[in-house]
């Protein structure tokens, strides 16, 4: 198993055969040519796409190689006239065909999010509004989107990753591989909340005030106003609660972790310790 610096070299070793391998176009400066998806050195056949195929490999290489990512996705949005006035292409699923399918629109929203490509991102998400079926579930209180495809349970894989643009913002992949949190998993934890219940719009912990700020929405309708609790790990016993702006006992120790009770329904909790 490699790991740390090791792990990096090899990475980058193996980065300029690939690019030599697997033809990579847009790359080399041709930024509409094809690329290869799947190498079988085996067989030596190459499964490949055309440019719209540069949207999946530019996902994944935006943590080791983000300027290759970059003109990666740029070949793409070359190559379905993202940047045009024409209508919204979507990229294809058979890279043989252009016979569009929602994944590559999906990994285009989050690519374009990423870059700070803030006019590809609005004409993406408006044709994203229009066509992929965004949908409130009122009674689960739910968001999903249907894409169309009149399942019974909403497409998970679809609905994951369009979720990512929703969360992300201008070089937010860069971040997580480059700037990751790691004090997160020594700082107050919120975890045992009552999903589907409630769920949390906010756990961000201030540093510089010992403050753990939890928000809750306003949870399912059938639940609303009943009791619900939550629990905060590596927090200590020496705390203070307010409940939207009002102190608050209603609190205890349970396991060595605090545990806070409240009612479903939008709440604002800072827990100083």
């Amino acid at each position: 198993m490699l790991y740390g610096s090791d792990l990096h070299r090899v990475f980058h070793s193996w980065w300029e055969h690939a690019k030599e391998l697997y033809g990579l176009g847009a790359i080399q400066g041709k930024a509409t040519d094809c690329s290869t998806l799947y190498y079988d050195p085996l067989v030596a056949y190459h499964h490949m796409t055309k440019a719209s195929g540069h949207l999946l490999l530019s996902h994944e290489l935006i943590g080791q190689k983000p300027a290759e990512a970059r003109r990666l996705f740029d070949g793409a949005a070359e190559f379905l006239g993202w940047r045009s006035l024409e209508p919204l292409r979507e990229a294809s699923v058979d890279y043989t065909t252009l016979k569009g399918e929602p994944s590559g629109t999906i990994r285009g929203l989050t690519l374009a999010r990423e870059f700070g490509e803030d006019a590809i991102y609005a004409k993406l998400k408006a044709y994203a509004e229009a066509n992929y079926e965004p949908t409130w579930d009122r009674e689960s209180g739910e968001f999903t989107w249907g894409f169309g495809l009149n399942e019974w349970y909403p497409r998970g894989q679809y609905n994951a990753g369009i979720a990512v643009h929703e969360a992300g913002g201008p070089g937010a992949f860069w971040h997580v591989y480059h700037e990751p949190n790691l004090r997160k998993f020594i700082e107050p934890t919120v975890y045992g909340v009552d999903f589907p219940n409630v769920c949390l719009s906010q756990a961000w912990y201030d540093t510089s005030r010992r403050t753990l700020i939890v928000s809750t929405d306003g949870g399912l309708p059938r639940a609303a106003g009943s009791g619900t609790s939550f629990r905060v790990r590596n927090i200590g016993r020496d705390v203070r609660v307010l409940i939207d702006d009002q102190p608050s006992e209603q609190w205890s120790i349970v396991d060595g972790d605090l545990e806070i009770t409240t009612t479903v329904g939008e709440h604002t909790i800072l827990i100083s310790h």
